[in-house]
């Protein structure tokens, strides 16, 4: 089935190049080889699966639905994984917004809440519950800011984001449409 619209090719073009695993990979930084270095890298993974939440294969494209099983499969690693070594590293577990560096996890449930394969997933629901129970008064409370932005109202550490807050307010909305 082909992707409808101007740009189809170019999504082809994404979807032609995806890793043995399913996700997506830079491939310009290598850590020698292993099975943790053979992964596709989350982040790129995330960006690629967020862009299609904007097409109609969301939720209809097998390829889509590898690239979420192999970013469930972090989950289950819970280590850095892919030729840069990125991923569910010790600070993933912390929010942060916006969504700018590598701290994967507000984004990760972001991105994955868009996929029903995902939302069906104990991997998915889990990391969901993990994040709930950061949440104070419904609020996402910034934990790891980036320094650069740290003094800006939106993403002061131990406070809460209503701009971050929109994102959950999103999720939810995945998960139960009006």
């Amino acid at each position: 089935m082909a992707i409808p619209g101007r740009h189809a090719a170019d999504l082809e073009a994404i979807l032609a190049k995806r890793h043995d695993n399913g996700g997506w990979r830079c491939n310009r930084k290598r850590l020698g080889v292993s099975p943790d270095t053979h992964n596709s890298n989350p982040w790129v993974t995330l960006a690629t699966l967020d862009a299609f939440q904007f097409t109609r294969r969301l939720n209809h494209d097998a390829r889509l639905h590898q690239a979420v099983g192999s970013l469930l499969d972090h989950w289950d690693a819970r280590r850095p994984l892919g030729p840069c070594a990125f991923g569910i590293g010790t600070i993933f577990n912390t929010t942060e917004y916006p969504f700018l560096r590598y701290n994967l996890f507000f984004y990760y449930v972001y991105v994955l809440s868009f996929y029903d394969i995902a939302k069906k997933d104990a991997r998915f629901q889990a990391a969901w519950s993990a994040l709930g129970s950061k949440l104070k008064d419904g609020q996402v409370v910034i934990e790891n800011p980036n320094r650069k932005l740290a003094q800006l109202s939106f993403c002061r550490q131990g406070e809460p984001s209503a701009l971050a807050s929109r994102r959950i307010r999103k999720i939810e909305k995945n998960f139960f449409p009006d």
